[in-house]
Order: C-alpha cells, then structure tokens, then sequence
C-alpha cells in the first residue's frame, strides 16, 4: 500500500514534536539548574537537590519522548504497526505533561507548541484513512 499524504504529515509532525521535545528538555534543564540554585541559596542545599531534582524529572521526560519520537518518525515513513501504536501513546503522554508543565509555570511558547503537535498527531493518527493504512 502507498503511504496515504496524511501518514507523511503525521510522520513529519512526528519529527517535529521530536526536536521540540529535545529542544523543551534543554530548556527545561536550564532551569532546573538556575532554580535550583536559587532554593539552594535561599533553603538549604536540600531545598535546591528536591527543586532541581524535580524539574530535572521533566527534562528527562521531554528527552525521552523526543528520542521516542525521532525512532517513530521512521516507523510511521515505513508503515510499520508498531509505530501508530507508539506514536498514539507517545502523543498521550506529550499531551498530559505539556498540561502539567503550563499548570506548574504559566506555560512557555516551547510548551503550547509541543502540545499543538501532540494534539494534532493524535487527531491524524485516529483518522481512518491513516488507521487503514497501518491496518489498526
């Protein structure tokens, strides 16, 4: 079967939530360093370890779904099963720690895009002209 025009969009918004998610894990671990720092100098160097280990937790989140993501950008290019599935999950999970994220820091620029591709990601991969094409 011919990859249908929606599964290249997909595969491309794929890609792109991966370098956002790589991207957003840089900088959320920018701050975890500063703000660490901070409550380390203003509570204690326990206070600053439980801040920047917190915010750190994030930052490896992100790191991990944008490597996820670059794996099943190719998984989706060749039509590979495995890849609508994770893709779904990988997307579920973008979606509810971008909301996490903007609830705990008002939401950055990084933030609303990386769960517009998420949001968008979800809706292409539940369309049925890209769900016959994996054959889910």
């Amino acid at each position: 079967m011919n990859r249908p025009q929606s599964v290249t969009v997909l595969a491309i918004l794929q890609l792109i939530s991966g370098v956002f998610s790589l991207l957003d894990g840089l900088f959320i671990l920018l701050f975890a360093g500063i703000f660490g720092g901070l409550g380390a100098a203003f509570g204690g160097a326990k206070v600053g370890a439980v801040i920047g280990g917190f915010i750190g937790i994030f930052a490896a989140i992100s790191f991990i779904l944008g490597l996820l993501s670059l794996l099943l950008t190719w998984g989706l290019f060749q039509l590979k099963n495995w890849a609508w599935t994770g893709t779904l999950i990988v997307h579920i999970i973008a979606t509810l720690a971008q909301i996490a994220k903007m609830l705990g820091s008002g939401g950055t620029a990084v933030n609303f895009l990386t769960l517009g591709f998420a949001v968008a990601s979800i809706y292409y991969l539940l369309r049925p002209d890209v769900k016959q094409a994996f054959r889910v």
